[in-house]
């Protein structure tokens, strides 16, 4: 199906990809800290990010996924007003944790992390 609009010479590419790895380098820094409530609104800012690689159904499936973390990242801020401590659910901390594997898999899959490679003889470095 061919575009009605004017296509232009430049993309959003680098960009795109230098936004990506802020976000997961944020990710990172969440997780090591235990800061649940940034490592998981990160992850959804790479969802959205990486939404236009996926399929319709893995986006449905997901969302179901993001219900259920954000019942419990409610459940473990109301414990961290309490307590005034810094913590993460273990349930939690696992199910941010699969999460993130699933978007690092789709960056992978759609060849956002490494340039796929018509000829193998030019996979590694070439």
């Amino acid at each position: 199906m061919e575009s009605e609009r004017e296509q232009s010479e430049f993309n959003m590419a680098v960009s795109y990809l230098n936004r990506l790895n802020n976000l997961f380098y944020i990710c990172d820094a969440s997780a090591m800290e235990l800061n649940s409530h940034q490592w998981y609104h990160t992850l959804l800012a790479i969802f959205r990010e990486l939404s236009t690689e996926m399929k319709d159904k893995e986006i449905e499936e997901k969302e179901e996924e993001i219900n259920l973390i954000n019942r419990l990242l409610t459940q473990n801020n109301k414990t961290t007003s309490r307590t005034g401590k810094q913590m993460i659910n273990p349930e939690l901390y696992f199910k941010l944790h699969k999460f993130e594997l699933f978007l690092r898999r789709i960056m992978k899959d759609s060849g956002l992390q490494n340039k796929m490679k018509d000829d193998p003889r030019f996979a590694i470095g070439g």
